[in-house]
């Protein structure tokens, strides 16, 4: 009688590791680091927004890989709060929020107008032509060139 709590409370710890397990990413498979770059006429470009939508991913309750662009135009892909992207075949889209300048002499407390340096031309998944392999392990991806 003495050692069956034990051997529940093993059956228990066990149960808790393979369900955290599963619950690591909404695939079920772990996230893989991803860097690339952003050039813009062959120039880094800073402060572009990247976002990976997984083939055959649901529209709504996929969880995309994002990245933004640092001065140098490279990024880091980050799936919700962690970083890295689960292995699989990817649409990625574009866009590179700029600021409105304000009229002269307007004052406003409201957040600042922007609006999108590639006109949406690289924002729609459905029409993007650019195409991203994450495979297991470490992923360098090749430069995204935006004309």
């Amino acid at each position: 009688m003495g050692t069956r709590p034990v051997h529940l409370l093993g059956r228990g710890f066990l149960c808790g590791i393979v369900c955290a397990s599963f619950a690591c990413s909404s695939s079920g498979e772990s996230l893989n680091p991803v860097q690339g770059k952003v050039l813009s006429e062959k120039q880094p470009a800073a402060g572009v927004v990247l976002t990976f939508h997984p083939k055959g991913g649901d529209p709504v309750k996929t969880i995309r890989p994002i990245g933004l662009t640092k001065a140098d135009g490279s990024f880091t892909l980050t799936t919700g709060e962690k970083e890295g992207a689960a292995p699989g075949e990817y649409v990625v889209t574009f866009i590179w929020p700029e600021e409105i300048a304000k009229k002269k002499g307007d004052f406003s407390t409201e957040p600042a107008d922007s609006r999108d340096r590639l006109d949406g031309k690289y924002a729609d998944p459905g029409r993007s032509q650019y195409k991203a392999q994450i495979k297991h392990g470490r992923n360098e991806l090749e430069a995204f060139h935006l004309k």
